[in-house]
């Protein structure tokens, strides 16, 4: 009896890990077939880091300020506004809220601080948390971003800030190391949105990024 309960125990496990394991290695496959274009030819060199709810880590990746090594969030661009809304049709994601100037992901998305706000021009920058595509839950600001990974190049993305509806297609999309902050860079001759989640889904490993331009 106690041999049996042994060997339930250790099924049980196998189970249970391969459930974790086997999502992150599909997800990885997946996208790491996609093509690089901000980033071909660099692997990172950063520690990797698995995702709090999958292995532990000893970084929280629920502030924004920890995703992209070398950035800072000391000085803020000054905005009346604290909030608007995100919505990409082609993946179903609709009115997903996100805050300027913030850092807890664990509450919704974030535009990071010192990027251009929606509809001038420079570079609007939004992240989102992630998760493995099984714990995916609409409106669960953990796993929000999620469906992110399935944007395609010529979908549109929209905002609706401060009464006004902006309208980006998507120009590209990208999986590239944490060290590389150009992504976060502003160019005030173009009006850009980027948004940004972990690749694969379930890790800290890379970041995923989708670039934007305004067509209104």
């Amino acid at each position: 009896m106690k041999r049996l309960l042994s060997r339930l125990m250790v099924v049980s496990g196998l189970i249970l890990l391969g459930t974790v394991l086997i999502p992150i290695t599909f997800s990885g496959i997946s996208y790491g077939l996609k093509p690089k274009l901000l980033d071909p030819t660099e692997v990172s060199q950063n520690p990797i880091f698995i995702a709090s709810s999958v292995l532990g880590t000893s970084v929280d990746y629920t502030q924004a300020s920890n995703w992209f090594s070398g950035t800072t969030t000391s000085t803020k661009i000054s905005s009346k506004i604290g909030y608007y809304t995100l919505s990409i049709p082609a993946v179903k994601m609709q009115n997903i809220s996100v805050q300027i100037d913030g850092q807890d992901l664990k509450k919704n998305a974030i535009q990071f601080p010192n990027t251009a706000p929606p509809g001038t021009f420079g570079n609007t920058v939004i992240f989102g948390h992630s998760t493995l595509a099984a714990l995916y839950k609409p409106g669960d600001p953990i796993s929000l971003f999620v469906p992110l990974l399935k944007v395609k190049k010529g979908d549109e993305i929209t905002i609706n800030y401060d009464g006004v509806v902006y309208r980006y297609v998507v120009r590209d999309t990208a999986t590239v190391a944490p060290t590389k902050i150009e992504v976060l860079a502003q160019q005030f001759d173009k009006h850009e949105l980027t948004l940004i989640t972990c690749t694969p889904l379930g890790t800290y490993w890379k970041r995923f990024v989708v670039r934007a331009e305004l067509v209104n």
